[in-house]
């Protein structure tokens, strides 16, 4: 079971205005990456890297953006091809998503994930064989067991 892991759990990470937040996503990424089920796309590290550069509460992680991001390249999964747009445009389309959750749904699809750990949509909702996990909502030991 891969779990494809939205930008904002990473986010958290970096984010030292919510404490809680932040560690609840620090475990979360601990124990994707001790069991080997984490996956990442590289829409999600462009998406980090954006907000990062833009929002003045990541000032202080600024200067470590570009090592924290290539930290994360062992958890990149395959780069979209257009059966993954395709895929994307169905989700956006019977879905009525917004075109980059349709893509980061699709992506995961591609990338055998089973789960989607994101606090912008529907906990528990399915799309396809992707259901959402919302990291706040749940604890990775029990979705990991």
């Amino acid at each position: 079971m891969n779990i494809f892991v939205d930008s904002t759990t990473l986010l958290y990470t970096l984010d030292g205005t919510l404490p809680e937040k932040r560690a609840i996503c620090v475990a979360w990424l601990r124990s994707l990456r001790l069991s080997g089920r984490m996956r990442l796309s590289l829409q999600v590290l462009s998406e980090c890297y954006a907000v990062v550069r833009r929002k003045p509460a990541f000032a202080a992680a600024r200067p470590l953006i570009r090592a924290y991001l290539t930290d994360q390249s062992p958890w990149l999964c395959s780069p979209s091809n257009l059966q993954t747009t395709q895929r994307a445009w169905r989700l956006e389309d019977d879905c009525r998503l917004g075109w980059w959750d349709s893509l980061l749904l699709a992506t995961a699809a591609e990338a055998d994930c089973t789960m989607f750990l994101s606090e912008d949509l529907n906990d528990q909702q399915s799309y396809g064989a992707v259901q959402v996990i919302n990291p706040f909502r749940h604890d990775p030991e029990t979705v990991l067991a």
